[in-house]
């Protein structure tokens, strides 16, 4: 017949169980379930959507006096800077309305863009609304610069296909945070 002496508890392994339980229960008891946020940072227009679905702290609103927008224009290069005031919401999107031109069929459209870049970075751009914005646009012929990473100075260019003939005022829109800038009159690329 084999020993049991194994299943007693001696002085020493009652201390190795109890030291075992003690870590156990001391990490679950330590954590509080969510998971880790150690790691990359969200990127902005995450964080924008959030703020779009209520998903925030309480304050998603932004003001329109924090932005400050200057428009260049030479020939067929445009820049467009926006200016961020200290503590004001980074901008998800800025839409510019092309729909400006007296005569229709010598406006400006998405087609005549070469190349446009935010911050340096080349990039892609929409000619729709698209879903959520709140910014009611109410154009069909516009340009969007959308999923803007998170700056304090955005710097907008595009080099449009040719010399447009006039610079006329136009609409813009400034999404940050959950609210949208309506922007009148500005400079805009019309009629080629």
């Amino acid at each position: 017949m084999k020993s049991i002496d194994w299943l007693s508890l001696t002085r020493l392994k009652m201390s190795r169980v109890l030291g075992i339980v003690a870590v156990v229960v001391f990490a679950f008891a330590c954590s509080d379930g969510s998971e880790d946020v150690a790691g990359p940072p969200a990127d902005a227009s995450a964080k924008k959507n959030n703020a779009l679905n209520g998903n925030t702290n309480g304050n998603c609103e932004s003001k329109e006096e924090d932005y400050a927008l200057q428009v260049y224009n030479d020939g067929t290069y445009w820049k467009y800077t926006i200016t961020l005031a200290p503590g004001a919401k980074a901008v998800s999107h800025f839409i510019i309305d092309l729909n400006n031109c007296p005569d229709p069929t010598s406006e400006v459209a998405i087609a005549n863009f070469q190349w446009a870049k935010v911050n340096g970075v080349n990039w892609l751009l929409s000619s729709s609304e698209g879903d959520g914005t709140g910014c009611n646009v109410s154009t069909d012929n516009i340009v969007k610069f959308d999923n803007l990473p998170e700056a304090q100075v955005y710097v907008i260019e595009f080099n449009l296909d040719h010399v447009f003939g006039n610079v006329l005022l136009t609409t813009g829109w400034l999404k940050a945070g959950c609210s949208c800038h309506v922007l009148e009159d500005i400079n805009g690329p019309c009629c080629g």
